[in-house]
């Protein structure tokens, strides 16, 4: 089975990989849904150049995607994720 992939105008991102941010990259914490269940946005911050965060689904809308980093889950624009720089793991399904 194929890995699942997101589509968005230029990039094509596989689910379940691992990059390494080239540059500081922009980044809105997800934060765990409170007593009602649901899943509230937090506070925009800068994810470090080097991290590894790894690419866990499709963003808020068709220029963003959930990342996680260090535990916690953000999503970030597409055009931060430098598809040219060190792909560090990836991950098929099935």
């Amino acid at each position: 089975m194929e890995p699942k992939v997101l589509f968005a105008p230029a990039n094509v991102v596989p689910f379940e990989s691992s990059y390494t941010l080239g540059k500081k990259v922009s980044a809105i914490q997800i934060l765990p849904p409170g007593e009602d269940g649901i899943r509230r946005l937090g506070l925009i911050t800068q994810l470090p150049e080097g991290a590894e965060v790894n690419v866990g689904g499709p963003g808020f809308n068709d220029r963003t995607v959930k990342v996680s980093w260090e535990g916690s889950s953000y999503f970030i624009f597409l055009e931060d994720l430098d598809t040219v720089k060190k792909r560090v793991a990836s991950t098929a399904i099935g």
